[in-house]
């Protein structure tokens, strides 16, 4: 950064940080160190504005400065994160992208308790809840063996609608 060029304000930092949930905008990656970003360089716009910043980790940065990663592909991370963060949490995003890498009948085990967590994936239709069958001798042990939950053809098409590389 050159001696002319001011500081990204701390608020505005701070609101392009708490998009990404404080992680890599880029979904496959997702590292916990990041810098912000501009999507088009500072030395081309002259300006620090939250449409044109974004969250990445110095890997992905130095990529997306090298061209590696094009500036279109900056842009739609960003209005994914914009758009499924306000939809869903973290933790809602994380599960479907875990359920979507795995075998289309596979699903992972979730406590029964638990669902509420994934209310908003639920009543989007992008997962379904499947009771488990294992055999039960009383009612604790009812409550606490979890059920199994998989990913819907409709959640498949939602993490395909984000125009993302399935290679996670």
């Amino acid at each position: 950064m050159s001696d002319d060029r001011p500081a990204i304000p701390k608020p505005l930092k701070r609101r392009v940080l708490v998009e990404a949930g404080h992680r890599c905008a880029i979904p496959t990656c997702r590292h916990i160190e990041v810098d912000v970003a501009h999507i088009v360089p500072y030395e081309k716009c002259k300006a620090h504005k939250y449409e044109n910043l974004i969250a990445l980790c110095p890997n992905c940065h130095r990529r997306a400065d090298k061209g590696e990663i094009d500036r279109k592909s900056l842009r739609m991370y960003k209005a994914n994160l914009r758009y499924t963060h306000d939809k869903f949490s973290i933790f809602e995003v994380d599960l479907l992208f875990e359920l979507y890498r795995n075998p289309p009948n596979y699903g992972e085990l979730f406590a029964k308790s638990m669902s509420l967590l994934i209310k908003r994936l639920l009543d989007a239709g992008y997962v379904t809840v499947h009771e488990d069958k294992r055999p039960t001798y009383n009612a604790v042990e009812a409550f606490l063996i979890p059920d199994v939950v998989i990913i819907t053809e409709e959640g498949r098409k939602f993490i395909d609608s984000l125009g993302l590389e399935h290679n996670w």
